[in-house]
Formats: structure tokens, sequence, C-alpha cells
């Protein structure tokens, strides 16, 4: 019978109560909790002191212990997890004036009840053939991210199986190397992305502002990974429930057509209305997503703006086409193959529609992590988050 090991217990903080590893045991498949201890040996002579450990245990833990370390004074605050971990730590970091009464929690973030301003349609606008060009949109009024602890710095330790954010940051992708990485690192400011999507549960409701790091995944890709997830939940293997999910999902998608529309400052006239028939969107702050694809090759996490992908209506096999051309860059940063069946572009936000409301609902996800539907917006907080690079 093989022997039992006993669970990861938190580790005491040293004098200093400078620096806190927030750890999910459950990444890289449940062998971070697993070897834990032998890993703790490992990497805590790195930082030159006893860090203290706290193991996040459900969905938002990670970002309430953030919270928690932040308002005690801890100004290093390493996330060891894979990507969603690394965006629930994230999270954690930010919360608005106390003096708004009417402000809420929720996973870590408090906001302000979203309002929204009706963007009319300028002289402007672009769309696809035979489209109506009668499209209005709506931008919510965003509310402003504050620090818990501006002096704080984040710290980034992969430890999961898609590490899409580590590669986007060009961050190392091992334990020790990360561990290192953030101790000889320089400080750099990077740029977050706020995401204000529908309730899938209630389409008249909103879901509290969440921030992300990366990308935010809209459509065909949202839905693989939310099914994917679902699967997951009863078989283990990750390289199953990504095929399963794939083969479920690709042959029978259909496109929606959607109202976006993409602003760049206050004055509606800086705004671009668009409406098309959508596959995949991508709403991106580093370069690449899972599966190899280099999604948004000229993004860059600090130049104060979203860069947007869109893959355009799309049969199964032509859409395979098309993902592959995201691997095979052209040396100006464009796609290879039929350019006009893909948008890109750069703006400080947008917000996207779905025009057919008797279609499926379309499945939204940040950083991996599935969490809502359209309509959803999407802007960009410059420099708002220091990490160690």
């Amino acid at each position: 019978m093989k022997e039992q090991k006993e669970k990861p217990t938190a580790t005491s903080a040293s004098s200093s109560g400078n620096t806190v590893l927030i750890v999910n045991p459950s990444s890289s498949g449940g062998a971070t909790g697993e070897n834990w201890d032998d890993i703790y040996t490992n990497i805590k002579g790195i930082f030159g002191e006893n860090p203290e450990v706290a193991f996040s245990k459900s969905p938002g833990s990670a970002t309430t212990l953030a919270r928690e370390y932040l308002k005690k004074g801890f100004k290093n605050i390493v996330a060891i997890g894979g990507d969603g971990t690394i965006n629930e730590v994230a999270n954690g970091f930010f919360y608005f004036d106390e003096e708004d009464k009417e402000q809420t929690v929720v996973g870590g973030i408090h906001r302000s009840p979203t309002t929204a301003t009706t963007v009319p349609t300028n002289n402007d606008h672009k769309s696809d053939d035979n489209a109506s060009n009668n499209i209005t949109n709506t931008i919510p009024d965003w509310p402003t991210l504050r620090q818990i602890n501006p002096d704080a710095t984040f710290g980034i330790i992969s430890s999961g199986t898609r590490n899409v954010l580590a590669k986007s940051l060009n961050l190392p992708a091992g334990l020790e190397q990360g561990c290192q990485n953030f101790v000889d690192g320089k400080l750099q400011k990077i740029d977050v992305i706020g995401a204000i999507v529908t309730d899938p549960n209630d389409h008249l409701k909103k879901v509290p502002m969440r921030i992300f790091l990366n990308a935010a995944e809209i459509g065909v890709a949202a839905e693989i990974i939310d099914r994917s997830k679902k699967i997951r939940d009863k078989v283990k293997s990750r390289f199953i429930s990504t095929v399963s999910s794939m083969v479920a999902t690709m042959p029978t998608y259909q496109s929606n057509l959607c109202e976006i529309s993409v602003y760049n400052g206050q004055d509606t006239n800086d705004n671009n209305n668009i409406l098309t028939k959508m596959t995949m969107c991508i709403i991106a702050n580093g370069k690449y997503l899972g599966g190899g694809l280099t999604a948004a090759p000229q993004a860059s996490v600090s130049d104060g703006l979203i860069d947007i992908v869109i893959l355009k209506d799309s049969g199964s096999v032509k859409m395979l086409k098309e993902l592959a051309s995201m691997k095979k860059m052209k040396k100006n940063g464009g796609y290879t193959g039929d350019d006009k069946d893909i948008l890109y572009m750069k703006a400080k936000g947008v917000s996207i529609k779905s025009k057919e409301e008797n279609k499926r609902d379309v499945t939204v996800t940040v950083d991996g992590e599935p969490i809502g539907i359209l309509p959803a917006s999407f802007r960009i907080y410059k420099n708002a988050l220091t990490v160690k690079m």
C-alpha cells in the first residue's frame, strides 16, 4: 500500500515578515503539494530568510491571502502555481476607496456599482458586408484601481502545466530558477487589464470586475477551456480533457454576429465601431496563449494598450488553418495566410456584445479561467503592478 504523505503545512514567518509564498498545492497536477517539503528545503535559502508560506485551499482563496498579507505589511508577495493562481494573487493587490460606502468586495477586489455610457455610432465605423450599420454599444464607468500597498512587489513562480504568463513575461519556468529570478531580477511596472463580464446564470447581472495579466479568450477557445475544466473534474489528465473538449466543440461551433466598440479616449469620436461575425476574440496584454499560439505578436505588458485579435467567421476546417497561422508569423509581426480573416488592433479599451440573442452564450475566460459570458468590456490600467522580472 502506497504511503500517504501528510498535507503540507504553512511555515512560520521570518523575523523580517517581508516575504510570503502563496502556494497552490494542487498545481502541476498536485506535485507541488506532494513534494512541498523538498521544494521548500531547496528554495528557502534562495530568499536569504525563511519566507512565510500560505496555501490556497479553494478558488478565490489566493486573492484573500494576498490581501491579508499586504495589510499585515508584507512587501514581497510571491505566487507559486499555475496561471489561475497567479491571476488570483494579482487581484489581491488592489482595492478601491474605502470611503465609498457603495463599494462591494468580491474575489479580493473592491468595486463601485458599474454604470454604463451609451456610445453613439459615428461616421467612421467599420462593418462587414451585408451587416447592419446601426451600432450602439456600452462603455462602463470604470473604477480606479488602488493598491493596498504601493511599495509591494509581485513575484511570479510558475508551477502549473501551461505557464503561459511566464512565457509572455520571459520568466523562467522552473521553481528554483523562478525563485532565483525573483531575488536577482529588476523591478518593472506592468499593465493589467480590467474585465467586466455578464453572469451566465443571470444575463441582466454583471460579474464584479476582475483584472488579468496575460489574456482573455472569448468564443471557441474559451468554450474549449470551459469544457476542459468540467471534464477534468472527472478525468484528471489535462491532455485528455483538452482533446476531448476540442473534439466536442470545434466541429459544431458557430460564429456569432457581434458589436465591437473599440475606444481610445473619453471622446466618442475616438471610438471605432465594428459589426462582424466572430469565432474567437483575444484581449491580450502578453504575446502568447496555450498550445504555442503567438496570438498577439505586437503585445507589450507596458505599452498602456490592449491588443485585440478577432478571428472572423470560420468553419471548423478554416478555423484550424487560421489558428495554425498564429504559429507562423511574418517578419513584420502580422499573420500568414489570409489576413482579412483576422483583425488585429490596439486600443485602451473594448466592449463586445453578441447580436444573436437566441444563439449559445459566448464564454469569456481570463488567464485560463472561465469568468462569465458576453456582453463584456475590457480596459487597460497602465503601470498598475510592480513585478520582479
